[in-house]
């Protein structure tokens, strides 16, 4: 009888610590909030900076919108999430949201804007576009739930309450990726370059940054990205179909949407032409503009206006350091650009008057303008930077080059 007694106390005890420690986990993970879903309190040097969102995005947006009901979303890459900012004093009045992830695919656009518009009917949808959204990769991550989705597919309300979100706050609080999460975040509050806004920006934290170093890097790393887009036809035509059905759904619910293509630097463009994928630059131009006037036929509405700032001149020429410490005023490095110019292009998008730049020519709506002739010019601009930055353009084809080689050299090695 005492044996059994100091049984069940050793096991009373037990399972008071176990549970013990598992409130308090939970206790600290709903404190420093590390994937940004509980809306906990933002303390600095806590928990106010959040040094690994990025790689929660997926989780984080489909549950703050639903607490934010915004009423304005912006689409798009990385290149949205560091560029287009939703405090513009336009944006703000709708408390737009920036619903940007990382190599975001065109079918997860869709079914995001399927999960905002379920929330709350936007007034305001902004669709930024690049070759990345048209050339998806396959997700081995696991990271897009369909299921954390408020409809489903085909637009139908779906109950998710045991299938995505108590599995989700249970792996938030209890997890053990969950309490790394949370031990990460504290112990790198002071670490990290950029952090997510409570509007879904990429808030950079400081504007050091190695600028010669990572326009090589990233040169480099854009000429694998564009073999691999240029071997997926099949990914193009699919991401095609998947815009026809978001413009269609958005003519359907009246929402108001503004598209535009991303600027880059004029080394991701001479990357681009170099690397052979121009020509499928060219058709994505086209079909944008031939499925958007399709699908405002199709709905008796105004066509969705679509502005184009790719291209070698304006901003994009602008000199690229080469000693440490120079800083740049509207790029990172060669892809992503910074809020500086994303203002102003969100001030061409919205109709407001673009504060003085010097380049108040720099894009082009592509739904009203002749597009061969505008391809030709986009042509001409590249064969002129080529002549006129030649010191750039050659380091830039060595650079091709030995990324080239590098990837053949790779190709043919055996793995035993």
């Amino acid at each position: 009888m005492t044996i059994t007694k100091q049984a069940n106390k050793y096991l009373l005890c037990w399972a008071s610590c176990v549970l013990g420690t598992l409130a308090l986990i939970a206790l600290l993970n709903g404190f420093v909030d590390p994937f940004s879903i509980f809306g906990a309190p933002s303390i600095a040097g806590v928990n106010a900076n959040k040094p690994n969102f990025v790689g929660h995005l997926r989780l984080t947006h489909a549950y703050r919108v639903e607490k934010r009901e915004p009423e304005c979303t912006i689409f798009g890459t990385s290149r949205a999430g560091r560029g287009l900012s939703p405090d513009q004093p336009a944006l703000a009045a709708l408390g737009c949201y920036n619903m940007a992830v990382p190599s975001m695919s065109m079918y997860e656009i869709r079914r995001y804007f399927q999960h905002v518009q379920a929330i709350k009917p936007q007034k305001l949808a902004i669709l930024s576009l690049d070759l990345r959204v048209f050339h998806p990769e396959p997700d081995t991550s696991g990271a897009f739930s369909e299921s954390r989705l408020a409809v489903t597919a085909d637009g139908q309300r779906q109950f998710n309450l045991f299938s995505a979100k108590l599995p989700d706050v249970a792996s938030s609080l209890l997890s053990v990726s969950g309490l790394q999460a949370s031990l990460s975040t504290v112990r790198k509050q002071s670490w990290g370059k950029d952090t997510l806004a409570a509007n879904g920006f990429w808030q950079p934290l400081t504007d050091d940054f190695d600028h010669i170093k990572t326009f090589r890097y990233y040169t480099r790393n854009y000429v694998q990205q564009f073999k691999e887009m240029r071997q997926n036809e099949a990914g193009f035509r699919k991401s095609l179909d998947d815009f026809r059905r978001l413009l269609r759904d958005a003519y359907a619910a009246g929402v108001e949407m503004k598209l535009l293509i991303h600027p880059a630097h004029a080394w991701y463009w001479q990357t681009l032409w170099l690397s052979d994928l121009w020509p499928r630059f060219e058709v994505l131009q086209r079909e944008i503009v031939a499925i958007n006037a399709d699908e405002a036929l199709r709905a008796g509405h105004q066509a969705y206006p679509i502005w184009d700032f790719s291209g070698s001149y304006g901003p994009t020429l602008e000199q690229v350091p080469t000693q440490q410490g120079q800083r740049m005023h509207w790029f990172w490095e060669p892809a992503h650009y910074k809020q500086t110019l994303g203002y102003w292009l969100l001030d061409r998008l919205l109709g407001s008057q673009p504060g003085t730049a010097g380049f108040n020519d720099f894009g082009v709506r592509l739904d009203i303008v002749d597009i061969e002739a505008y391809q030709a010019k986009l042509r001409g601009l590249q064969v002129s930077y080529a002549a006129h930055y030649p010191d750039d353009a050659a380091l830039i084809q060595a650079i091709v080059n030995e990324a080239i080689a590098d990837s053949k050299s790779v190709a043919l090695t055996p793995n035993f």
